[in-house]
């Protein structure tokens, strides 16, 4: 099976410690049919709130199956993010169940919204979180600082002229969550374009509005230091 350079980063990401994923927004399935495919994780459950998307990939899984390892499981789920059961199953044990949480595909205020209506929830529990924005970084590691999040890993992968940030977080566990990325960032041409073009991007939205919200304001400010720094 042939997926994107994103998706294969992210499913290089999770390892063999998780007793369960939630591939959330799943679109295709892809993503996680690749995690599956690795046989490192038995199971995953894919989570979409499009009724479409979540019956198409229903069957695309039931004919297909038999292609995955043999103790593959696999659910999907018609579901809004924010109401995930994510401790059901293991309500009389749930700090020994080891769970990752992907969120891929969306922008970056959509996952404000759903991490933020799920932590109510869930607060301080060992979970592991793993994110891929396609916009709205700045204001959603704002959140994410906010909300008490932890560092485990981030990369970024440079996909058809477009960067994407890819973060590993839990609350309990890890280093410092940055606003702009401090592992993010590599000596590369295509590193330093992305920066300048998130530079630009704020740029413009300043040239445009003299009188942008402070987030607007602290992201150029910020973008700009991290640049004259690394390059």
């Amino acid at each position: 099976m042939k997926i994107n350079k994103r998706l294969l980063s992210l499913s290089e990401m999770v390892d063999d410690h998780y007793d369960l994923v939630w591939d959330c927004c799943c679109d295709h399935g892809l993503l996680g049919i690749k995690i599956l495919t690795n046989n490192v994780i038995k199971e995953v459950n894919f989570v979409d709130v499009v009724p479409d998307i979540i019956n198409q990939l229903h069957d695309k899984l039931t004919t297909y199956g038999h292609h995955l390892p043999m103790d593959a499981k696999w659910q999907t789920r018609c579901e809004d993010v924010a109401q995930l059961p994510l401790f059901d199953r293991y309500k009389s044990n749930q700090l020994q169940a080891n769970q990752l949480v992907i969120i891929s595909g969306v922008g970056g205020e959509l996952m404000v919204e759903m991490l933020t209506r799920l932590m109510s929830r869930y607060a301080g529990l060992n979970i592991d979180f793993l994110l891929c924005p396609v916009h709205h970084t700045y204001k959603l590691r704002r959140t994410l600082i906010e909300l008490n999040f932890k560092l485990k890993q981030e990369q970024l992968v440079i996909e058809n002229k477009r960067g994407y940030e890819l973060m590993l977080i839990n609350q309990g566990q890890g280093g410092e969550l940055t606003l702009t990325g401090d592992q993010l960032w590599q000596p590369l041409d295509e590193h330093q374009q992305y920066l300048a073009k998130l530079i630009t991007h704020y740029q413009r939205i300043v040239s445009a509005n003299g009188d942008a919200e402070p987030l607007v304001q602290s992201a150029l400010s910020d973008y700009q230091a991290l640049y004259h720094k690394l390059f």
